[in-house]
């Protein structure tokens, strides 16, 4: 695996990402995270000027997620989420997001929290998502979004 790592290393270095990707992709079907991580920035996020690519972006973020990187079971959560790369799924959404929150992942916290208050995949639960609004705002700190689902948690809690 070190001697393909350095290969991709060289490539990627001497701008070839396309004689790099198959063995990128050799790589993260391997198990390797790194490879996996970096295939996931190339479809999705368009890095090395790669067209966007959901199908093969979402099943790069299934590898890394199954394979327990936090950031990734976010990536796959928003992708199940929106039904970017694959039909919308949102139990398999909850399950991932719920998974990047309690590993720690600061951004999944207000994304979980909305999932609870609206029941996406989930029953709704208002305590569970004022937690992790909560847990939201002490990471985060004050945004717009976080906020507005402060509010809309308020609100919510004040009718129940």
């Amino acid at each position: 695996m070190d001697e393909l790592k350095e290969a991709i290393a060289q490539l990627l270095e001497k701008e070839e990402i396309h004689d790099a990707l198959p063995m990128m992709k050799q790589a993260a079907n391997w198990g390797d995270l790194e490879s996996q991580k970096q295939l996931i920035d190339i479809f999705l996020h368009g890095k090395y000027g790669i067209v966007f690519d959901p199908k093969n972006g979402f099943a790069y973020a299934r590898l890394a997620a199954m394979n327990g990187d936090a950031q990734a079971m976010y990536e796959f959560a928003r992708l199940n989420k929106e039904g970017i790369g694959c039909a919308k799924n949102m139990e398999q959404a909850f399950y991932f997001m719920n998974k990047a929150a309690t590993a720690r992942y600061p951004f999944a916290y207000d994304e979980l929290a909305v999932m609870y208050l609206m029941g996406q995949g989930c029953q709704k639960d208002i305590e569970q998502a004022g937690f992790w609004n909560l847990k939201a705002l002490e990471q985060l700190g004050h945004t717009p979004e976080i906020d507005k689902h402060a509010r809309m948690i308020k609100k919510a809690l004040e009718k129940a």
